[in-house]
């Protein structure tokens, strides 16, 4: 399923930003017009200055899980679908700028 948003809010290969807050803000502004809601999957950090060198965020829907409650019990029975809509932004290490380097926008759930 592709969402249905305005260009200017899409995000895209080689997009840099200032900070990852920036570039988070920026996702953000696109999920909220998309209409569903991420989570960061993964964030890696320098081992010298602790600073966030990188960071996966991703559709809420990814992965997949086996819960203890029976399915005929559940409330709301599709919660992770292995959905693949993400974003992988890391610090170029020349600009030091935050380049967004992989974009999924596809998800696997209405």
């Amino acid at each position: 399923y592709m969402c249905d948003v305005e260009e200017e809010y899409v995000p895209k290969v080689g997009m840099t930003f200032e900070t990852v807050v920036e570039a988070g803000l920026f996702y953000k502004e696109y999920v909220k017009h998309a209409g569903f809601f991420t989570k960061i999957r993964n964030s890696n950090r320098c081992k010298e200055t602790k600073k966030v060198k990188n960071q996966l965020i991703t559709c809420n829907r990814e992965g997949r899980w086996r819960s203890e409650v029976p399915s005929v019990e559940k409330t709301n029975p599709i919660c992770g679908a292995n959905c693949p809509a993400r974003i992988y932004v890391h610090v170029d290490k020349k600009t030091q700028l935050w380049c967004i380097s992989k974009v999924v926008l596809h998800h696997s759930h209405p």
